[in-house]
């Protein structure tokens, strides 16, 4: 084989990595990581000394890795000629011709399937049944609903949320309060998360035919201000509901306050400011918020 064609091959390799957004895909297997976590009722000890629990943690982070990857391949594959027409989009594998629409589907199935596959029979059925719903929630609810209806902003926090009530399944085969706080503290933090992002790009949106919120001039930055602020206080009231109704110490509730304030003040900031630079600070006020949240639960978790 030549180097050309080993180049190739290493090329495709990597567009195939690409098309399962690596980027989105941790960001699921982390909330799932959490919501088992915080889900174990045993001390670290008794945890890492059953080989059948680290397995079964292994296990249902692999099933929700294919799931989510395989979701956001079929993404991917319906939203090819929107990316085309988008700046940032426009050099991913399948808009560039790397890969075809027909291949990159077939990977999405397979992958959607093996871990749907793996959740069902080796975890249990519920965690599997949440999977699936993740899946049709975000690939025929949210991927269409985008070019139709600003309500797409809410359609799409179902897809990112579930995955951390499934991680809770996943331990308890049961849905109980701290599994479903933890859920509503993914689903809030998302709201504020995707309107900074939709205003950063609002111009290739718009160019794309998605409904994101951003249309309009200051008006319109102020109303998706106003409702940042709103649903990044909503999301800290559930998080800090997480203090109190799961295992969580005063580390966590201390910790949730500091960040929840620096959430609020990001997004004041934009309603002050409404330009690109408060935007930014406002989603990176958005992941600080949320990896310092996950941080809290793993090292402030009590028994």
């Amino acid at each position: 084989m030549s180097s050309q064609d080993t180049d190739h091959q290493v090329s495709k390799i990597q567009a195939y990595f690409e098309l399962t957004k690596p980027g989105i895909t941790r960001m699921i297997v982390l909330t799932a990581a959490a919501g088992y976590y915080l889900a174990i009722d045993k001390h670290f000890e008794e945890f890492f000394s059953s080989g059948y629990l680290i397995i079964h943690f292994l296990l249902a982070m692999v099933g929700t890795m294919l799931t989510s990857a395989g979701s956001c391949v079929l993404n991917n594959v319906m939203e090819l000629d929107y990316d085309k027409s988008m700046k940032r989009t426009a050099n991913r594998a399948l808009p560039s011709g790397i890969l075809t629409q027909k291949t990159a589907f077939l990977f999405g199935m397979i992958l959607c399937f093996l871990g749907a596959f793996i959740l069902f029979v080796w975890i249990n059925a519920m965690t599997a049944i949440l999977s699936v719903i993740t899946i049709v929630s975000y690939v025929l609810l949210y991927t269409p609903l985008k070019r139709k209806t600003k309500l797409s902003l809410y359609a799409g926090t179902l897809p990112g949320a579930l995955p951390a009530l499934g991680g809770w399944t996943a331990y308890t085969n049961s849905i109980d309060l701290p599994g479903l706080l933890l859920f509503g503290v993914l689903l809030f933090w998302q709201i504020p998360h995707f309107l900074a992002l939709a205003w950063i790009y609002r111009v290739d949106y718009e160019q794309a035919g998605f409904k994101m919120h951003t249309e309009g001039g200051e008006s319109t930055a102020q109303y998706i201000a106003f409702l940042s602020i709103a649903y990044a206080l909503i999301g800290s009231i559930v998080a800090l509901l997480l203090w109190k109704y799961a295992a969580l110490g005063f580390v966590y509730g201390m910790g949730v306050i500091a960040l929840s304030l620096f959430f609020i003040y990001a997004c004041i900031s934009f309603l002050q400011h409404k330009d690109g630079k408060s935007a930014k600070l406002q989603l990176y006020a958005s992941y600080a918020y949320l990896s310092g949240i996950f941080l809290l639960v793993f090292v402030n978790k009590q028994l």
